[in-house]
């Protein structure tokens, strides 16, 4: 289908299932999501899945909004709009051989952390305890949908180990099969430390802020049951590629998190090995995406600095990681 069909055909089923007329922006990222612009300003973000994805899982994400409103997590969430027949998603046919559905969010005012030049250490310390309170507020949370496997389930991260051969740099995949090595290795601690539900992708571009706080937690299209760990080890992996001084960007983001929720040192130790498997991950789906299509610019824009960050950490070792933590 062509981009100018597709926008015809969503345009469409927004007048009819919602109606709502405006004008669609393409936004970032690896999915199908737009910007929805009424004719009055209003905004909503439009996001577009096909059949691999369960409805199961959309209906997790809207129990989970109630949720944490309810366990009292104050930053905004993006709701779900339900459409004129009471439905929170609405059935769009995109592709000749595929049905897909369509699934409106109220569009949350804030500045998306990743569009800053410039991240304080206030802000930073505030997105870990921001992190916490989420985590805090989901502790009892359950869903069937929340034991689910995808891609960047960072508890089954051996599942990209085959993308290795897609790197023909022999120094990039040493550095890979290290990485993974790691994980096996702190796998076994995994099984050992707490779980429960987590947002699972708390990068910078998910984070919304105004002034020195933040104030929206966006995109759960990653959430499920994992370590609680795993949640700051994926904030503090993306941060890290922030500024020149990633350890203590990781240990301020890391004492926000643990005025909140305290970390045992069963899972302080497991931070090294999951930080450097989320970098290890990340490039591997890259790559293997490049095999798809090459030219994707959603795809592969951090890949260099994720590659210097995983370098970096493997010659730096997970003693001065951790003693950097605890010093900085």
């Amino acid at each position: 289908m062509s981009d100018r069909r597709l926008l015809e055909t969503i345009t469409d089923s927004l007048a009819a299932n919602y109606g709502i007329v405006g004008s669609l922006t393409r936004l970032p990222g690896e999915n199908l999501n737009f910007l929805v612009t009424e004719t009055d300003g209003t905004k909503h973000v439009l996001k577009i899945v096909d059949s691999h994805m369960p409805p199961a899982v959309v209906q997790m994400e809207h129990a989970v909004m109630e949720y944490a409103v309810a366990a009292g997590f104050k930053p905004h969430l993006p709701q779900i709009i339900e459409n004129k027949f009471g439905n929170i998603e609405t059935p769009i046919i995109l592709h000749r051989n595929g049905s897909n559905r369509l699934r409106l969010i109220e569009f949350i005012d804030g500045i998306e952390m990743s569009r800053l030049s410039d991240i304080s250490f206030g802000l930073l310390f505030d997105l870990g305890k921001t992190v916490a309170e989420f985590d805090v507020a989901m502790e009892n949370f359950e869903h069937p949908a929340a034991q689910r496997s995808h891609r960047w389930n960072l508890a089954e991260a051996e599942q990209h180990t085959d993308k290795i051969r897609f790197i023909s740099d022999p120094a990039k995949r040493d550095l890979l099969n290290w990485s993974f090595s790691l994980w096996r290795c702190a796998r076994g601690g995994l099984a050992s430390v707490p779980w429960q539900f987590i947002h699972g992708d708390a990068h910078d571009e998910n984070i919304l802020v105004q002034g020195e706080r933040v104030s929206g937690l966006i995109d759960f299209g990653d959430c499920c049951r994992n370590p609680t760990v795993c949640e700051p080890a994926i904030c503090i992996t993306y941060l890290m590629m922030r500024g020149d001084d990633p350890l203590r960007v990781a240990a301020t983001i890391l004492e926000g998190y643990q005025a909140v929720r305290p970390l045992s040192m069963d899972e302080l130790e497991l931070l090294y090995p999951l930080v450097c498997t989320r970098l290890a991950v990340s490039v591997s789906v890259a790559n293997k995406r490049k095999t798809i299509d090459p030219h994707n610019p959603n795809w592969f824009g951090g890949e260099g600095a994720t590659w210097r960050l995983l370098g970096w950490l493997r010659s730096l070792g997970s003693e001065a990681f951790g003693s950097g933590l605890s010093r900085c």
